[in-house]
C-alpha cells in the first residue's frame, strides 16, 4: 500500500507563479500510468498560465478561492467546488483570495493519448 502526503518538502515549487505542489499520486506509480493526483497550494495572485494538454483534468477547490477561465470562459469558483478540464481546453487559473488557496487535482489520460508529462 502507497502512502503519501503534504507533510514533508513539496515535490514542485514555481517561485514565479507563487505555488508548491505534492504529488500524492505520481503518473509512474499509476497502473497503467494513466493517474495523478497532486495537492497544488497558490499564494494570493499565484497562478498557472494559459495552457493546453491531451489529458483531462479534474480539480477540487479545498481552500479559497480560484479564478480560472477555460476555453475563454473566466468563472470563480470556490471552497467545495469541482472544476472539469476537458483533453485539450486551453485553460489557465488564479488565486484571487486574500490568502492562500488549494487545489486537489486529478489528471487522466486516455488510453489514445500521445501526452508524455510526468513520463519524461
Amino acid at each position: 500500500m502507497s502512502h503519501d502526503s503534504v507533510h514533508r518538502d513539496p515535490d514542485f515549487t514555481s517561485v514565479e507563479s507563487k505555488n508548491v505542489a505534492w504529488n500524492l499520486l505520481a503518473r509512474r506509480a499509476s497502473s497503467d500510468t494513466n493517474l495523478t493526483i497532486l495537492v497544488q497550494r497558490f499564494e494570493p495572485g499565484g497562478d498557472f498560465e494559459e495552457h493546453h494538454h491531451d489529458l483531462e483534468q479534474f480539480f477540487y477547490i479545498t481552500k479559497g478561492a480560484f479564478e480560472m477561465t477555460l476555453d475563454g470562459d473566466t468563472a470563480t469558483y470556490r471552497e467545495g467546488d469541482f472544476v472539469v478540464v476537458g483533453r485539450n481546453v486551453v485553460h489557465a487559473g488564479r488565486n484571487i483570495a486574500q490568502g492562500e488557496s488549494e487545489l486537489l487535482a486529478v489528471d487522466y489520460w486516455p488510453a489514445d493519448s500521445q501526452d508524455r508529462l510526468g513520463l519524461d
